[in-house]
């Protein structure tokens, strides 16, 4: 039998589908499976959740569809009525192996919320980059959010698990490990000793020879401690991606986010003038009950004063049992449409300004692909880099680069002569 992982939404489902791959690599049985690693932060990722089962039922017609994750939790009916055999919500997903193996049999399985020190991921599969998950769950419940719901209670891993799984990352080949969770702010805070976040980098920072880069922070984990660290520590990527939703404080206080516009604009440049190098990325919703024109100039001009790299533009969608679907006046499908794109227009702008503030900087760049005289890869600033002259870079190899161009999509640059390698360093 084989047994392939399909994944959608975010990077903690990213990691959670590769530690299914390697727990589900001894499976056994008279019929192939497919599992669906589903999403429901919008309604567009529960469509393409049951989309992506009706596909994989109507191509693997003989095969076992196994749905898992958020989607099987928020919407699970949906999910067997497109063709999921078997469903498998986050609080068993971990074990879908023993579920899968119990469901073939004939029997089902409950089980209770894990330890996340149980979830290992030892990175057999050589990538640049790997994803670290260190947390689950929030307590912040947003009105708008459906996940916080589905993703059961908090739970962390501990720093030395945490630094154990990073090693067997590094010695696998990563050069690059992502750290990844729900709330990252929330991180420790159901643990006994209540270990803080940046106790856990300090932590995972005595791995040598990688960097360390963060996915999303909600603007409350950017404590002044942590931006001494980043402004310190040359192995942490200077790129925070702090989701602002609204730049307007109404409509932040109407979503149940628990900062104003000030304080998110406070944190966000102490970090950009704090950290060499740094850049910011955003999450930006439209259309959310309440959001009048005046409140999206307000999150036009919080995020045009920042200049991000990244904007991921997304509008509000109503969530089954969220308290936002209660709330008005609701904005018109037409408006919100508008006012994406208009965002979206301008975060092509301030992504180009960033790219031209860096030309003559030298950054490190993670090779991820290489040919026809060039090399691609990230910058630990988050840029998007062509190497010139890169050709035969192996792939992971992290290299100086001088940047000396601004393209339309990227940044062109050129190695340097340095080859230096020390604790700091990553090459």
């Amino acid at each position: 039998m084989s047994v392939v992982v399909h994944t959608l939404g975010c990077r903690v489902n990213q990691y959670e589908s590769q530690v299914l791959t390697e727990h589900l690599a001894g499976l056994s049985g008279p019929r192939d499976v497919h599992i669906v690693n589903t999403c429901t932060v919008t309604g567009l990722a529960d469509r393409k959740s049951r989309q992506l089962v009706a596909r994989v039922r109507r191509e693997h017609p003989q095969a076992l569809v196994v749905a898992v994750g958020c989607g099987a939790d928020g919407a699970g009916g949906s999910l067997r009525n497109a063709g999921a055999d078997l469903i498998v919500g986050n609080r068993d997903k971990r074990r879908a192996a023993e579920v899968i193996r119990l469901f073939l049999n004939g029997s089902s399985w409950e089980g209770e919320w894990e330890a996340l020190d149980k979830e290992f991921l030892s990175g057999a599969e050589p990538r640049v980059r790997a994803v670290l998950k260190v947390q689950d769950g929030c307590t912040v419940g947003c009105s708008f959010c459906r996940t916080w719901q589905v993703r059961g209670p908090l739970r962390s891993k501990t720093p030395p698990t945490a630094r154990a799984e990073a090693e067997a990352l590094a010695q696998a080949g990563h050069r690059e490990i992502v750290l990844v969770g729900i709330n990252l702010a929330q991180y420790g805070q159901d643990l006994p000793s209540q270990p803080r976040f940046l106790d856990l980098l300090v932590e995972v920072l005595k791995v040598p020879r990688v960097r360390i880069r963060l996915s999303s922070l909600n603007p409350n984990g950017v404590t002044d401690d942590l931006v001494a660290l980043f402004a310190q520590e040359r192995r942490l990527c200077p790129y925070l991606h702090l989701p602002l939703q609204s730049g307007d404080d109404a409509v932040l206080n109407s979503m149940g986010r628990p900062y104003t516009r000030g304080e998110y604009v406070d944190r966000a440049q102490a970090f950009l003038t704090s950290v060499p190098h740094a850049t910011l990325g955003a999450d930006a919703m439209v259309g959310f009950p309440g959001e009048d024109e005046a409140a999206f100039a307000r999150t036009v001009e919080t995020l045009n004063s920042l200049t991000p790299l990244n904007v991921h533009v997304f509008r509000y969608s109503p969530r089954p049992e969220t308290r936002a679907t209660r709330l008005s006046p609701r904005v018109s499908p037409e408006d919100s449409a508008r006012r994406a794109a208009e965002l979206a227009e301008l975060a092509d702008g301030w992504v180009r300004s960033v790219r031209r503030r860096f030309v003559g900087e030298t950054v490190e760049v993670a090779v991820e692909d290489e040919g026809d005289g060039r090399a691609w890869g990230r910058s630990e600033n988050y840029l998007w880099v062509e190497v010139r002259g890169g050709e035969g870079t192996p792939r992971g190899t992290i290299v100086p680069v001088r940047l000396v161009e601004a393209a339309s999509e990227h940044v062109v640059g050129v190695r340097t002569d340095s080859t230096e390698d020390d604790g700091n360093r990553v090459r």
